[in-house]
């Protein structure tokens, strides 16, 4: 049960229906995710956190592939069953197996991953954990992702940390 109670469309706020409906245009979903309801509780938060959501879901040059490598690692780490289950449709459609999936806990012992792929899963794992990570790691993932994209890549993984945090503390349930 949600310890926050969800901001229903047709009770919000002209501020707040404006939000939810650039939320459906940007995110391209069809109603009002849970997430969205209860940050609506706070509209300074949720005018604020959206648009960046939406900058790195549609407007960063980072691979989708490679963010959604980090939010599935990040959200498992975290423990957050909603960021994690509301990412497995986005991460298969930017090219991860369900198998892949599967094993992003375990991915050190997986063969479902390339070494690449685990660097970009330990650098998540380890920002996460640590909240640091160290030279040698830093520098084997710029060289994959480019000089230009490691600080959207660990905004990304930041910035999705902020709302694991959020969702679980909130206790954000899943839309039925």
């Amino acid at each position: 049960m949600p310890r926050v109670s969800y901001v229903e469309k047709s009770a919000a706020s002209p501020e707040i229906q404006k939000l939810y409906d650039g939320f459906e245009t940007q995110f391209g979903v069809r109603g009002v995710p849970n997430v969205a309801k209860a940050l609506a509780n706070s509209p300074g938060l949720a005018n604020k956190v959206f648009p960046l959501a939406n900058y790195f879901m549609n407007q960063s040059a980072l691979d989708k592939r490679v963010r959604e490598l980090a939010v599935l690692m990040l959200m498992k780490r975290c423990d957050c069953e909603y960021g994690f289950v509301r990412h497995i449709d986005i991460a298969k459609r930017e090219g991860i197996s369900q198998e892949q999936i599967d094993e992003i806990g375990s991915y050190r012992n997986s063969s479902r991953f390339s070494d690449n792929d685990k660097l970009i899963l330990q650098y998540a794992e380890e920002l996460t954990t640590k909240a640091r990570v160290d030279d040698e790691l830093f520098g084997k993932v710029e060289a994959i992702v480019g000089k230009d994209k490691i600080v959207d890549l660990t905004g990304a993984i930041a910035f999705w940390n902020m709302m694991a945090r959020n969702l679980n503390a909130l206790q954000v349930g899943l839309e039925s």
